[in-house]
């Protein structure tokens, strides 16, 4: 007898073949068999009459490393049928801890991978969905070299290197890149393509943040390829887009790029979110140099000598009140409530009275110790439509969070509540692309670009995590100014063979895992 069997659902399998009806066994975590299982018996049915079968979901660019400390539920994704993350993103993880540092132990600040994970299960903690983690590069070199502006020493270096390879060892899918903070901003190409080899031995992928997303992204997309031909690794593009009005309409000569360099050998792949605005903190306007060291260093910097320079860089994006307006307060780290959910523009007119939009930004640092952060509306929608047609992982960039407002205290983006249902509604909707297409491209797709065999197909000996939904009607309910809102379409979700959302209500089950990458020598 098996466990579930998922009666009567159409099944989407994620290679992008044609839907067929089928029946769908599961037994001790795995998929037992799909097909007519009219003569089968099990413990538990699920009715999937009317709705689409199909692997759970794979978020392909997640910050939810630790969210399980702030609510084990992980209800922003499981309510989209995510199952897997992809998280340690942007070139920051848990682990290694930063040399000098010299807080409680803890499994935010965790020394290796492998003591992440047993910290993890030692202390008794648990979610909802699984998490595939990558080693941060910014952590990396934080464990080396702090936060200082200038190249690693041979030495340095080495050290880097083997921190790097114990990780990896240790099952870590690869190592991102944020080459837009600190301290990856300090990096540089030597250092980068001598990790990039590291990382090649294990096959693991080099996702990446790359240091423009605007101006300069021609330069920065040489940058990230020229790591995948230096080092032979697998390159990735992450959150593909066009985050500067004056160069907005350029998808389509971005995109062949990636192409070309496909063409040229580069193992090159990209994810993106489909929304018009970014988040991130609203530091990310201040000059590069005023990042060493920190958020606190950017507040001393605004307190000293350095505060005109940082201005002036501010006031290059925010200039007048219409580009305050493309700028929305979500997060004050707790220390001024009032401007949560308010724009640049609003902040600096009604609460400092002014009209200098890049002195009311610097105010805002200040007086949120560096860590305010922003939504900022800056892509088009032409440009995103494009990136979106194109063969893209989604990823949300976002976080694993509860469903209750009152646990939050900030204004997420409403990406971490429905990247890949808003995904699936504008595939629906914009004829981007058929249902078959747009479950792969968050199915194997994904599993394919992180190197994960057991997951991504809804095939007898994969892994059973499974989502059952509407095609017809899944979809978002978040908004920016009311971005705690669950998703809608999805009706049952299982999280390697358990029940996790049952008939669209989450149960108690936390059975998401940290997953490990299997030990695999080099391909070359």
């Amino acid at each position: 007898m098996e466990e579930i069997i998922i009666r009567g659902g159409t099944v989407i399998d994620g290679t992008g073949q044609r839907a067929y009806r089928a029946d769908v066994a599961v037994n001790r975590g795995v998929i037992t068999a799909v097909g007519d299982l009219g003569g089968l018996a099990a413990q538990k049915e699920l009715d999937a009459s009317g709705l689409a079968v199909s692997p759970g979901f794979i978020d392909a660019h997640a910050h939810s490393d630790t969210s399980f400390l702030r609510d084990s539920s992980s209800a922003s994704k499981l309510y989209q049928g995510i199952t897997t993350e992809i998280s340690g993103q942007c070139g920051s993880s848990p682990f290694p801890r930063p040399v000098g540092y010299e807080g409680e132990s803890s499994i935010r600040r965790s020394a290796s991978f492998e003591e992440f994970l047993r910290r993890f299960e030692e202390e008794g903690h648990e979610m909802a969905v699984n998490q595939a983690l990558m080693v941060g590069h910014g952590s990396l070199r934080a464990a080396v070299l702090g936060y200082e502006d200038r190249a690693p020493d041979a030495d340095e270096l080495e050290s880097m290197k083997a921190l790097l390879r114990r990780d990896l060892e240790a099952g870590a899918w690869g190592m991102s890149l944020g080459l837009e903070y600190s301290p990856g901003c300090f990096s540089g190409a030597d250092e980068l393509s001598e990790l990039g080899k590291v990382v090649r031995e294990y096959d693991g992928l080099i996702p990446c943040h790359m240091r423009s997303e605007g101006l300069n992204i021609d330069a920065a997309l040489d940058e990230l390829l020229n790591v995948g031909r230096a080092s032979g690794a697998r390159v990735h593009v992450s959150h593909l887009k066009l985050d500067n009005f004056r160069v907005h309409g350029r998808a389509k000569e971005v995109w062949a790029k990636l192409e070309q360099a496909k063409k040229d050998g580069v193992r090159v792949s990209a994810d993106l979110y489909p929304f018009l605005a970014s988040c991130t903190t609203l530091n990310i306007r201040c000059p590069k140099w005023s990042l060493e060291g920190g958020d606190a260093a950017v507040v001393q910097h605004l307190n000293g000598p350095g505060r005109a320079e940082i201005i002036e860089s501010i006031r290059y994006h925010y200039f007048n009140a219409e580009r305050a307006e493309t700028c929305l307060i979500n997060d004050d780290d707790g220390c001024w409530p009032e401007i949560v959910g308010k724009t640049l523009r609003f902040i600096a007119e009604e609460y400092l009275h002014t009209n200098d939009y890049a002195e009311a930004a610097a105010e805002i640092l200040i007086r949120t110790n560096g860590a305010a952060g922003g939504i900022f509306f800056v892509m088009s929608e032409e440009d995103m439509l494009y990136f979106l047609s194109q063969d893209t992982g989604i990823g949300s960039d976002g976080w694993a969070l509860p469903g209750d407002p009152a646990l939050l205290d900030s204004k997420p983006h409403p990406r971490s509540y429905a990247a890949v249902s808003e995904f699936f509604r504008l595939a629906r909707e914009k004829n981007i692309c058929l249902i078959e297409e747009a479950v792969r491209r968050v199915t194997s797709k994904a599993a394919d670009m992180i190197g994960m065999k057991d997951r991504g197909r809804l095939l007898p000996g994969m892994a059973a995590d499974i989502a059952v939904f509407d095609p017809d009607t899944i979809g978002p309910a978040a908004t920016y100014l009311d971005p705690v809102k669950l998703s809608r379409g999805v009706r049952h979700v299982l999280v390697n063979g358990r029940i996790a959302l049952h008939d669209g209500v989450q149960t108690e089950v936390r059975a998401g895992k940290f997953l490990r990458k299997p030990r695999a020598q080099s391909i070359y």
